[in-house]
């Protein structure tokens, strides 16, 4: 705990453990390497005396992790607040919105975060995945990320804590500065009222469009409903309001409208996947949505295809789902190390085929390592068992060796040290009776997958999800296995701790 510039520490911690009423039925000492339950467990942190002329508690803080908590006053005042007059809108506020036509290109954000004493916070978290590669991307050193992109992109973002998670759109051509103030969300986390402007602003071509969604992240649950006659009435009172909004300007209120109907169509198609709903909704003619450029804001994927095609909506946007549908199917042939000939890319829009074709090339290079690599790197076939069944499997297959399993993925920061730093000690076992047997699943991109392992000696197995999910116990990555030479499982860890006490538990396998 910090106040006014001195540091006081944690004495003394205490887990409450509550009912569903949310009696106490219990409490204990907080303990470290036990998992506590966010829905039914509460903590109370003691600290050092502080001093009695303390006014205000600058910030929580646990040591060695993001978690921190900044703006807490004992007065119950805000500080002041970072963030000045937003930048104006760079559009008249009688212009509607016009149609977006999409091209290939970069599309950028760039979040700044800051404190309660006005200076920069660390970066923001900041998570996409590439619909066609399958690449997860994740930014926690930077302040701005880049994207080349035929397609626009939700993207997730997390200040620091009380982790006021937002999401964006990316949009190629354009971009996007959101400046966040970290106090006030804090303080609206609190249950302060507090001007959405003082939290979050967004500057740039598309930032009136950006406020909007960031208001109505919520719509989804506001609009959540048990028949399609009381959603369709829950979607005409949420077109009042955004055409009563005195605050929005015109374009701000077509994409309002735009995204409250976007949310409708979800929500219907939830009710049809659950036999609430027939699959031609007679209110389709009434929708702006889906029927011109302007969706395209929204629509980044195929999932309303299907409620086009049974309300008989075509145009520009059902045209471009059915192109999307046909880019991905041939994105997840390349994404399993199937190299795809030049004539196949004149069935995909040209809109997606410079993508494609970065795939195509990039596995064609990944399956030529592969090649090369044959000898050190051994890719295994999907095996053809249950995911209960498959780590025995592999033991029996493997007899007389100690096995040293390591459950990752291309993606994973921790899965990549806990790689690199093992490599190193191969030699020191070369000649001995170990065996290295790396496992990941689908969310490793296969072309990414391949590029990596000609790096790791050993036997790969890539899984399907319906083996990885069934496994026993595999709760997270990096996950480790040691069995012993009789097959016995002799250690098992989650997470990489630094490379000793692994190296350890191999070198005592292999004196058993």
């Amino acid at each position: 705990l910090m106040a006014d510039g001195k540091t006081y520490r944690m004495t003394k911690a205490t887990v409450f453990t509550r009912s569903a009423d949310k009696t106490v039925t219990g409490s204990e000492a907080l303990d470290p390497a036990k998992r506590y339950s966010r829905e039914n467990d509460s903590i109370s942190i003691e600290f050092e005396p502080i001093d009695a002329k303390v006014k205000v508690i600058d910030f929580v803080e646990e040591e060695g992790s993001n978690f921190n908590c900044s703006g807490i006053r004992l007065d119950g005042k805000c500080y002041p607040f970072a963030l000045g007059k937003p930048k104006p809108y760079p559009y008249a506020k009688n212009e509607p919105l016009q149609p977006l036509e999409l091209t290939y290109g970069k599309a950028k954000y760039t979040c700044l975060a800051f404190k309660y004493d006005g200076t920069k916070k660390d970066p923001t978290r900041f998570g996409l995945n590439n619909c066609f590669s399958n690449e997860q991307y994740l930014n926690f050193g930077e302040d701005s990320y880049e994207i080349e992109a035929s397609r626009s992109y939700t993207a997730g973002i997390a200040a620091p804590y009380p982790y006021h998670q937002f999401g964006v759109f990316m949009v190629p051509a354009f971009e996007t500065e959101i400046l966040v103030d970290e106090t006030a969300a804090t303080a609206a986390h609190l249950g302060k009222k507090i001007p959405t402007d003082k939290i979050i602003q967004f500057a740039g071509p598309i930032a009136d469009l950006q406020q909007v969604r960031y208001d109505s992240s919520h719509l989804e649950y506001d609009m959540a409903s048990d028949s399609p006659d009381a959603l369709w009435e829950k979607l005409q009172s949420k077109l009042q309001d955004i055409e009563k909004n005195k605050t929005y300007n015109r374009r701000q209120k077509d994409f309002g409208r735009l995204r409250a109907e976007f949310i409708y169509v979800y929500l219907y198609n939830k009710m049809v996947s659950q036999n609430m709903a027939s699959q031609k909704d007679v209110h389709a003619p009434k929708l702006e949505i889906l029927h011109d450029g302007r969706s395209f804001y929204l629509i980044n994927d195929d999932d309303y295809l299907p409620y086009a095609h049974a309300n008989g909506i075509s145009g520009v946007v059902t045209e471009w789902m059915e192109g999307y549908r046909r880019a991905m199917n041939m994105a997840k042939r390349i994404r399993g190390l199937e190299l795809m000939p030049e004539i196949a890319f004149d069935t995909i829009p040209q809109l997606f085929q410079y993508e494609l074709r970065r795939m195509n090339d990039s596995t064609r290079v990944a399956i030529e390592k592969l090649r090369k690599s044959a000898k050190e790197v051994k890719v295994m076939d999907t095996p053809n068992c249950t995911g209960q069944e498959f780590l025995g499997n592999v033991v029996r297959e493997n007899p007389g060796v100690v096995l040293f399993f390591d459950f990752w993925a291309t993606w994973c920061g921790p899965c990549m040290a806990g790689i690199k730093a093992m490599e190193p000690l191969k030699e020191e076992w070369a000649g001995k009776s170990l065996r290295f047997v790396y496992v990941t699943n689908e969310s490793s991109p296969a072309n990414q997958w391949a590029k990596q392992i000609v790096k790791m000696p050993g036997l790969h197995y890539r899984l399907p999800d319906s083996i990885w999910n069934a496994i026993p116990n595999l709760e997270g990555i990096p996950q480790y296995y040691i069995y012993d030479s009789q097959g016995n499982r002799f250690f098992e860890q989650t997470g990489f701790d630094g490379i000793e006490p692994l190296k350890q538990k191999i070198e005592e396998a292999l004196k058993q």
